[in-house]
């Protein structure tokens, strides 16, 4: 670019001085510091007065001279871009040469969109976008963006911070997460995502994007460690330190009546005295093993990096789902009957059933559950899943609670608690809803109905307690993408 016409860019952008004068202070600050930590080491190849000039260009006019980076040249606004979403991360990579070029594009409803940037760090994919032609004078947009498909589940998009923000030139800018796997990701691998709407937008943006990873320090566990008997079985620990945060990247094996449960790593400390939060966690990927048996991918972010010395990780893990089997009971079934779960032998023992005028009223009891630990709200909101609904017609639905047709199913209830220290409860189904026709009973017959019970949700009132996992690890250096 020449030399005036990038005076003349400059001239137009509205800079804000304080705000770039402090998020360089910042930067250079933040720089310092981490390389006080040891684990990640700056290549300035420049003096620090030309680094300083340089984030200056970027964040003010948005374009970087030719000569200087020839890799990232034709990548707009990308220093102004990371500025405006507040990312040290991708300024920190940027600086480093770790940020990639990308040039795949998109139009659908006469909106374009191009992605222009990739940078990876600690399971996450960051993608950086710009919006075209978008006639709003909004100084924000909302956009919604979900895997293609959903056929490649090592890719999934985060939905937070899902804006565009606009520039002064009329185009928005957005950024794209994807949680992914960085030890398993492969070179000339892509990343299926599809943008879906923006603002008021319905259209189809679709990308195969291409994946970068980077050279990073790795603490690798060196045994499989199993959980409740063999319940679970936690594979394949590679922790993975980046900029700000680091990932625990695993495998869990589910056995048993246990394999379409959850299990998730919620926090963690070393053998040093660290201890590590969790920011969020995500399942990317899961394999049929056997008939008894599922591997699930998981990915955990923790909110710091990990001292690479330590040779010891323990996890405090709990279990989020435990899924068990549904059943119907057909309202005129012989009564009492009874149901346990699996996991915790916990049961649910119906005791009478009757029609009042245009109503069901069901007596019920929990059984094998401690009194002491009992609590009212969960009780009852556990009596309000049980559902009342036709019985042939709920055998044909995949889920009665979500594909159930309307007028004949009732998926709720109003539930009470008639006695806490025998768990005893009672619900009463009432068939006309005043307010929402879709939930009212327009075809009941006490013959061919029946109660929909989902014993999952029975296992809320069993005791949660955390589960401490500690494995061994090494620390190794994984290998970056060419």
């Amino acid at each position: 670019m020449e030399r005036q016409e990038m005076k003349k860019l400059y001239d137009e952008i509205d800079v804000p001085t304080v705000e770039v004068t402090s998020a360089i202070r910042q930067a250079i600050g933040d720089v310092k510091a981490e390389q006080k930590r040891h684990w990640f080491k700056w290549n300035w190849r420049t003096p620090i007065y030309s680094a300083i000039v340089l984030i200056v260009l970027y964040f003010s006019s948005g374009f970087l001279f030719p000569s200087l980076n020839t890799a990232m040249a034709r990548v707009p606004i990308i220093g102004q871009f990371y500025m405006m979403f507040h990312d040290k991360v991708g300024m920190a990579l940027f600086q480093s040469d770790l940020v990639k070029h990308v040039n795949e594009g998109a139009e659908s409803r006469g909106v374009t969109v191009k992605v222009n940037s990739v940078y990876y760090d600690a399971g996450r994919l960051v993608y950086t976008f710009t919006v075209d032609h978008l006639n709003t004078k909004e100084g924000s947009v909302p956009f919604i963006v979900s895997n293609l498909d959903d056929i490649n589940e090592n890719f999934q998009p985060s939905y937070d911070n899902q804006e565009l923000k606009k520039l002064k030139d009329g185009r928005y800018v957005g950024q794209m997460e994807v949680y992914t796997n960085g030890q398993t990701i492969k070179q000339g691998q892509k990343a299926p995502l599809v943008i879906s709407k923006i603002g008021d937008i319905v259209g189809n943006w679709r990308f195969e994007l291409p994946v970068v990873k980077q050279k990073t320090t790795l603490l690798a566990g060196q045994k499989d460690v199993s959980i409740l008997n063999g319940r679970y079985q936690i594979r394949n620990v590679k922790v993975e330190n980046g900029v700000n945060g680091s990932a625990i990247q695993y495998a869990i094996d589910y056995n048993g009546f246990a394999k379409d449960d959850r299990v998730s790593i919620f926090g963690m400390k070393d053998n040093l005295g660290n201890e590590y939060e969790l920011e969020l966690g995500t399942r990317l990927g899961r394999n049929p093993l056997s008939p008894k048996k599922n591997r699930v991918d998981h990915l955990t972010i923790l909110n710091q990096p990990i001292n690479p010395k330590a040779t010891e990780l323990t996890f405090y893990t709990d279990v989020r789902y435990e899924r068990e089997y549904s059943h119907i009971i057909p309202l005129k079934t012989k009564l009492p009957v009874q149901f346990k779960t699996k996991h915790h032998g916990i049961g649910i023992k119906i005791i009478k059933i009757e029609q009042k005028d245009r109503s069901v009223i069901v007596d019920y009891q929990f059984t094998g559950v401690d009194q002491k630990e009992l609590d009212q709200d969960v009780m009852e909101n556990i009596g309000e899943f049980i559902g009342l609904g036709d019985v042939e017609k709920m055998k044909s639905w995949p889920d009665p609670q979500a594909d159930y047709e309307s007028g004949y199913y009732l998926k709720g209830n109003h539930a009470k608690v008639t006695n806490l220290k025998t768990a005893s409860m009672q619900s009463t189904f009432e068939f006309d809803d005043k307010n929402l026709e879709t939930l009212s009973l327009n075809h009941f017959s006490f013959k061919e109905y029946g109660l929909y019970l989902d014993l999952t949700e029975l296992n809320m009132l069993a005791p949660q307690k955390a589960i401490k996992v500690t494995i061994p690890v090494k620390k190794e250096t994984s290998k970056a993408s060419r």
